[in-house]
């Protein structure tokens, strides 16, 4: 073996082109497999840090009638879940937004979760300084507790351990700090403060969904289990409570699925990329070695003929594909090391735990695998072609490898690279198809451009002068915002479109007095005079918010076209009248509007219909809008709204919020400046991510396979020269011998995109999870691909049609 390497290297000299071209082709496709199957590993098969993930799941309501495949749970129903016996325990949260004010340093608004007091002990998850929250503590407690990430610790407060017992100013609350996270501990999702619950979740309404939940299975019961359980359990309440609960069921998965959402199909049809890529570039060298081989025949025929065994003369070959294995799979791990920081520090979306990834020792291994695998490959079946011939043929004829088992084997590999290609160019078509469906869908709005901001005003008393001054602040910040010079429009509110409102009962005014429970849902939002003309929303009947709807003139509201043909179909809704249950949402909003009667009690009001819109998406994409209802802000305020700014430009709009707000609340924090444009790119940015690597590994491959299907043509029209000869010196015509040539790639080419037809049809269940609107069957992306693969064949396949029609007759004759 030692003399077969010696000899191996020595080849490797006198084709340093040859080797290169090989050590290139091979090194691109290892670094590929090898830095996708690393990321895989840390994001999707690498287990959670916690303790015995594998127990850990995440559920959520669901109403098919709804289009509602991932609800958040009312408080109540999270309750009944959390008692079912197939739960060890199970922990719930709901996200207000907080601003975190310290004295002497600025006001910042952090992420945070207000969460069950067993979140940590569900998960198994301990805190690295301080208690943190008691294990068998309280479930919610009136005692105001938070524990703060390893991030917020270090960069806001030193690192310094006596941050323990500090107090906290969230939204003018004061939290005492019971504990530091590990670094890299975010959960549920790039949390930085868990405030400990406060308020017995049993105490709440059905219909308001607003909760997430995780849970820990109980020993010796099995997913399957759970979701049966959870199912005849939500039945059950759909009976009991038809109003809020009647098609509602159970929606249940492992914890890392849930937290992997779209990446983890998504990483999947990734690695099968990156898997047919690389299998393009080994079909390509072992064309280039098969290549290599034929043209040695007379010299393998000479050895043979000296003494040499058949094991001898595929031992040699071994070492050779050996050699260049080796020097492939090296190049790759240097492809690997240089490009995975590069992908981990420029990937614009956050995938969980990608920046975690690092080469392995399964990497390393993977990467011996693909070495063995291609040494076989490439020296295995070129030798056995080789020792099959007759070598006293090859010695006689001096052919070099025309015979037609040689020919096939070569046909048969580019007809494998055209399908894997198909398959890769049809996969990215989809993807285009999917990101374009996306951009299509009609959102309700036109605003491009316009620029959005969170502002968080800390929640009021429940007192209703409190919620006044809210609502006037608001006011006040907006009415100074659209002062400023270059701004030329403004308004707020409490949801952005593609999120959905607060769900309540919504009902006409001039029909029977219903209970709540019975009375059909709508979603509810706060938008402020200026908020709809901002955003570019339709009107399509009467008028929009006005700074006269205040909380001491009539109620009113505007419609969404879908509400107003549930309540009022063929008929117009404005001057109508609606009644609603929302008084108050917890302490995140209040309705103004109700008032107090002599006795204590809460008169509702009704609310006259003033405009109707046409539907803003209020629900994820490809979900169909549901019946909305808006109130104006000076009669419904929040605390937190979003502020939404048509300025010159994102700088000046930038300029004039912090200029207003610093006027009416310095000590307010701007929460995360965006554009209209930018949020919803961020919201199609996993699709756009993997349709650009397809795309561009669906290029890659087309150029392979059209460079296979050179090499094909060239090889076989330089081993057929003496036919050529003889069929032009017996008068066929030059473009005839071309055409031959052409059809014979068409040939292949049909085959093979036949092919990889029918690997994207068996890849379906993966394809589908990870498109919009468009299935993998899909007609147009089908063509596209087969017309772009087609016409690189062609282009491919000319020159050497051009070369079979300049053979020269006699010189073709003299040279067998």
């Amino acid at each position: 073996m030692i003399y077969a390497l010696r000899m191996a290297l020595r080849q490797c000299r006198l084709q340093p082109a040859f080797v290169l071209v090989t050590i290139l082709v091979l090194g691109l496709g290892t670094g590929a497999a090898t830095v996708v199957y690393t990321i895989i590993d840390s994001v999707v098969l690498r287990p959670l840090p916690y303790h015995a993930p594998d127990k850990l799941v995440k559920f959520w309501d669901t109403n098919t009638e709804k289009g509602l495949v991932h609800d958040p749970f009312s408080p109540v129903t999270f309750m009944d879940y959390k008692a079912l016996p197939v739960f060890a325990d199970a922990a719930a949260w709901w996200r207000p937004d907080v601003n975190l004010l310290d004295p002497g340093l600025d006001p910042v608004r952090v992420k945070t979760i207000e969460v069950s007091g067993n979140l940590f002990s569900v998960l198994g998850a301990a805190t690295q300084v301080g208690p943190g929250f008691p294990a068998g503590g309280p479930f919610f407690s009136q005692e105001l507790v938070a524990v703060i990430s390893d991030r917020l610790w270090r960069t806001r407060y030193n690192a310094d351990p006596a941050v323990i017992g500090k107090l906290l100013n969230c939204n003018g609350s004061s939290y005492q700090v019971v504990g530091v996270m590990p670094a890299g501990f975010r959960f549920p999702d790039d949390v930085d403060v868990w405030q400990r619950l406060r308020w017995d979740l049993t105490q709440h309404s059905r219909s308001a969904h607003f909760m997430e939940g995780v849970a820990r299975l109980a020993d010796g019961v099995s997913l399957e289990q759970a979701r049966g359980a959870g199912n005849a359990l939500a039945a059950r309440l759909g009976s009991e409570f038809a109003t809020s609960n009647k098609g509602w069921s159970f929606g249940i998965v492992p914890l890392l699925d849930d937290q992997l959402g779209y990446y983890r199909p998504a990483l999947y049809v990734l690695f099968g990329a990156v898997g047919l890529l690389f299998l393009i570039g080994c079909l390509n060298v072992a064309s280039l070695l098969l290549t290599r081989a034929l043209s040695r025949a007379r010299e393998i025929a000479v050895r043979t003929a000296l003494g040499a065994t058949p094991r001898q003369i595929v031992t040699q070959l071994l070492a050779e594909s050996l050699m260049l294995s080796v020097f492939g799979a090296a190049a790759g791990l240097l492809v690997a090391l240089v490009v995975l920081p590069a992908i981990i520090a420029v990937t614009p979306v956050e995938v969980p735990r990608l920046a975690e990834a690092a080469i392995s020792g399964r990497v390393l291994a993977l990467a011996l695998g693909l070495v063995a695998l291609m040494t076989i490959g490439f020296g295995l079946v070129p030798g056995l072609i080789l020792v099959r011939k007759h070598v006293g043929t090859d010695l006689r004829s001096g052919e070099r490898g025309s015979s037609r088992g040689s020919r096939r084997v070569y046909q048969g590999l580019v007809v494998a690279e055209v399908a894997l290609a198909g398959a890769l160019l049809v996969s990215s078509a989809l993807l285009v198809r999917t990101v374009g469906q996306m951009t299509r869908v009609p959102l309700g709005v036109r605003a491009g451009g316009v620029v959005l901001t969170s502002v968080q005003l800390s929640p009021p008393s429940s007192a209703l002068e409190s919620w006044q001054t809210v609502g006037t602040l608001h006011a006040t910040i907006l009415e100074r915002l659209r002062e400023q010079p270059g701004v030329t429009s403004a308004g707020s509110t409490n949801f952005l479109p593609m999120e959905h409102g607060w769900r309540g009962p919504l009902v006409r005014g001039d029909q029977p007095p219903v209970r709540s429970e019975e009375a059909p849902q709508a979603q509810h939002h706060s938008a402020s005079e200026g908020y709809l003309e901002t955003m570019g929303a339709t009107l399509l009947e009467g008028r929009l918010f006005t700074a006269q709807d205040t909380a001491t003139t009539e109620g009113v509201v505007v419609l969404n076209e879908t509400a107003a043909k549930r309540y009022f179909p063929g008929e117009s809704a404005v001057g109508r009248e609606m009644l609603s249950w929302a008084s108050q949402i917890g302490p995140l909003g209040r309705n103004l509007i109700w008032q107090v009667g002599a006795d204590g009690r809460r008169i509702q009001p009704r609310l006259r219909v003033v405009g109707v819109i046409a539907d803003i998406q209020n629900v994820a994409l490809g979900m169909t809008a549901e019946p909305a209802v808006y109130f104006p802000t000076r009669q419904f305020p929040f605390s937190a709204v979003t502020i939404a700014i048509s300025a010159h430009d994102t700088a000046t709009a930038l300029g004039a919020m912090r200029t207003a707000l610093r006027s009416v609340s310095p000590h307010t924090p701007l929460g995360t400046v965006e554009t209209w444009r930018d949020r919803f790119n961020a919201r199609t940015a996993e699709p756009r991510l993997l349709m650009t690597t397809l795309t561009a590994f669906g290029a890659l491959a087309a150029f392979l396979a059209a460079l296979g299907v050179y090499g094909l043509f060239s090889w076989s029209v330089a081993l057929r020269q003496r036919e050529l000869a003889i069929r032009l010196t017996l008068g066929a015509r030059p473009y005839a011998v071309a055409a031959s040539v052409v059809r014979q790639s068409v040939v292949l080419v049909a085959l093979g995109l036949a092919g990889g037809w029918a690997l994207v049809q068996s890849a379906q269940g993966v394809l589908g999870t990870v498109l919009f609107e468009v299935r993998p069957s899909d007609a147009a992306s089908t063509v596209a691909a087969a017309l772009l693969l087609s016409v690189a064949a062609l282009i491919a396949s000319l020159p050497p049609a051009f070369r079979a029609m300049r053979v020269d007759p006699v010189e073709g004759l003299r040279a067998e």
